[in-house]
């Protein structure tokens, strides 16, 4: 278990909502308990499963134990609760406008500049950014290789097989990474290092913190954090017309049905109309 993946379950272990089942026996967790309960909630569909992965695993073991005859979640519509229970997040996808991101990179200095660059023209998770090797570029090829992740300082593979892949990079992308060569290459096997202290980023906050704070207020530009670059790549590839599974594919998405969802409104009308169609034939 990675570290992050061990502090989001303490989180949700110690949290005020589960203080709720605290001093109770197994058995008085009746379904209808359990569904009064996350009824209650005001908050994201995420966060609730977030908050109920933990306790599930609880139910699961105790059944498995025999300590109980049956697991009340196997009794509740879970995913139909969820659905109308939750609120909506109110993260706004928000991508940089041209002029934008003129201004982002107008802002930058020289050892912030490849950095932004690239990251606008490849679209990388923040994790995927701070990984990233020299190994895995071909210049030749034109490619990228995605193939690690860093969370909370750890490297690991991505959490999908759809997050091992192959990003084609652009003029612009290629132009970073030769001026990135006369930063880094010489320090080491990663890419992308902290320009304040020459040295490997090692979180998303470290990220935040040190270089896009600052650069955004440089910019001055309404503030939006920094995976907002991930919609920019994202959103002016479809704007472009590029095609949605084709984007899927350069996020890292394991199906185009989370781009058509995220990004319905950059998505052209030609693409919208066989989906419509299909649709229509069901």
């Amino acid at each position: 278990m990675s570290p992050a993946t061990y502090n989001g379950y303490a989180k949700a272990i110690n949290s005020a909502r589960m203080k709720t089942w605290h001093g109770k026996q197994l058995r008085e967790v009746t379904p209808s308990a359990l569904r009064d309960w996350i009824s209650a909630m005001d908050c994201t569909s995420k966060a609730i499963r977030n908050l109920l992965t933990p306790l599930r695993s609880v139910f699961e073991d105790a059944l498995n134990d025999e300590l109980i005859e049956f697991n009340p979640f196997d009794r509740i519509a879970l995913a139909k609760l969820i659905r109308q229970n939750s609120k909506a997040s109110d993260y706004v996808i928000q991508p940089f406008t041209q002029a934008e991101r003129a201004m982002l990179l107008q802002a930058c200095r020289s050892d912030e500049w490849p950095t932004i660059q690239y990251w606008l023209n490849t679209g990388l998770r923040p994790g995927e950014l701070q990984a990233q090797e020299w190994e895995h570029i071909d210049q030749d090829k034109r490619i990228a290789k995605v193939v690690q992740n860093q969370v909370a300082g750890v490297i690991k593979t991505p959490k999908t097989a759809a997050g091992i892949r192959e990003v084609d990079l652009s003029d612009d992308a290629l132009e970073a990474l030769r001026a990135q060569q006369q930063i880094s290459q010489a320090r080491g096997p990663r890419i992308w290092l902290n320009p304040r202290t020459m040295q490997p980023w090692e979180t998303d906050a470290q990220v935040r913190k040190t270089l896009w704070l600052p650069l955004m207020e440089r910019a001055g530009i309404p503030y939006r954090n920094p995976y907002q670059l991930r919609h920019t790549y994202a959103s002016t590839l479809l704007t472009a017309g590029a095609n949605p599974w084709y984007v899927a594919q350069q996020l890292g998405h394991e199906d185009v049905e989370m781009v058509f969802r995220t990004y319905g409104k950059f998505i052209r009308e030609d693409y919208q109309k066989p989906r419509a169609a299909a649709k229509a034939s069901e």
